[in-house]
């Protein structure tokens, strides 16, 4: 029974790992991640006034 639980259980959550995995919304970008930072970095300033 324990066996079957186990078994189960570790089966479930990767199965919970996969479908987060395949839903998140940066998978569908062609950008690297670098890049990606970069241009987030830059609109950030580009959205704070200058003081």
């Amino acid at each position: 029974m324990v066996d079957n639980f186990s078994i189960g259980l570790t089966h479930v959550l990767m199965a919970i790992a996969l479908w987060r995995l395949l839903y998140r919304s940066d998978l569908d970008r062609e950008v690297s991640p670098r890049a990606q930072w970069q241009q987030d970095r830059d609109a950030e300033r580009n959205a704070r006034p200058d003081a």
